[in-house]
């Protein structure tokens, strides 16, 4: 098991999603459980939702408007977007669960941003001697 840090929008979507389900409890006149699972679709919370359920709904979701996606593609996303940021690559493979200072994470995730690109070239532009040639 590992621990990621979240930002606070995303506490108060969970905390509104967790008032969600309390009000199911009260409507279906249960208790809410304290070991309830985030997603589900019972009242209680009791039983996790099928993961190929949440797969179907991802790709209706991107259906829609005509993106071709899968939903591992986030994980894609979210590496090279944290990379692209200036987020180190030790942080990014651990949210991501990989070992091994990073390697897979760069391997696998991580694809080239072509803005990081222009960036690195800028810098190491700017770190070049120019000659007082005009020309």
């Amino acid at each position: 098991m590992r621990r990621l840090a979240i930002d606070p929008a995303t506490v108060e979507a969970l905390a509104e999603h967790r008032d969600r389900c309390r009000e199911q409890c009260r409507v279906a006149e249960v208790q809410p459980i304290a070991a309830a699972y985030l997603f589900s679709y019972r009242p209680l919370h009791d039983r996790p939702c099928d993961p190929s359920g949440v797969t179907r709904r991802y790709v209706r979701m991107c259906a829609e408007p005509g993106i071709d996606s899968h939903v591992h593609a986030l994980r894609h996303y979210s590496a090279t977007e944290l990379l692209s940021a200036g987020v180190d690559l030790r942080t990014v493979a651990g949210r991501l669960g990989h070992g091994g200072g990073g390697a897979t994470t760069l391997r696998v995730y991580a694809a080239c941003v072509g803005e990081s690109d222009r960036r690195a070239a800028e810098m190491l532009g700017s770190r070049m001697r120019r000659s007082g040639r005009a020309g």
